[in-house]
């Protein structure tokens, strides 16, 4: 059984959620890039370019701004108290809110992938967005290594260099 629990460092959120904003910023971009193909294929055939090209260059500065946009302030309001449990095959996440307990548990071969940095792990579903935070400091039970056997194959090792 490894387990990781306790209260997410502020250090760690404002990470998660600046990394957030890099994943969808990345995928605005690649929705730019083909309104702007859209918008060149117009052009081309004597059709009109105009909205798709102002689409593009809209998507993109979106993209842009979520990218490159400051990481906020020290938010000391918000409790991100968390208790993740790998055992079997199971992966348990249970979030503590103020008045209530979320609990999900999903199998550990739905994992797609696992990034690896120098402060936490990120278990990732589907997208970054359904990402379960396992700080490294928060460990309880078990070792860095078993999780690592849990994952191997899937653990993206990466270093994040946030402005």
């Amino acid at each position: 059984m490894i387990e990781f629990y306790g209260e997410i460092s502020e250090y760690t959120k404002r990470r998660a959620e600046k990394l957030k904003k890099r994943y969808f910023a990345k995928w605005i971009g690649v929705l730019a890039l083909i309104s702007g193909a859209v918008a060149a294929l117009s052009g081309a055939t004597r059709s009109g370019f105009i909205v798709p090209l102002v689409c593009a260059v809209l998507l993109l500065g979106v993209a842009f701004l979520l990218y490159f946009m400051p990481m906020r302030k020290k938010d000391s309001k918000t409790s991100w108290k968390f208790r993740v449990t790998i055992e079997g095959s199971d992966l348990t996440f249970v979030q503590y809110l103020p008045g209530k307990t979320l609990e999900k548990t999903r199998k550990v071969g739905a994992v797609k992938r696992v990034i690896k940095t120098d402060f936490c792990y990120f278990v990732v579903f589907n997208d970054i967005s359904n990402a379960v935070i396992c700080e490294r400091c928060l460990l309880k039970k078990g070792t860095f290594e078993q999780f690592e056997i849990i994952f191997s194959g899937k653990i993206r090792e990466k270093e994040y260099k946030f402005y």
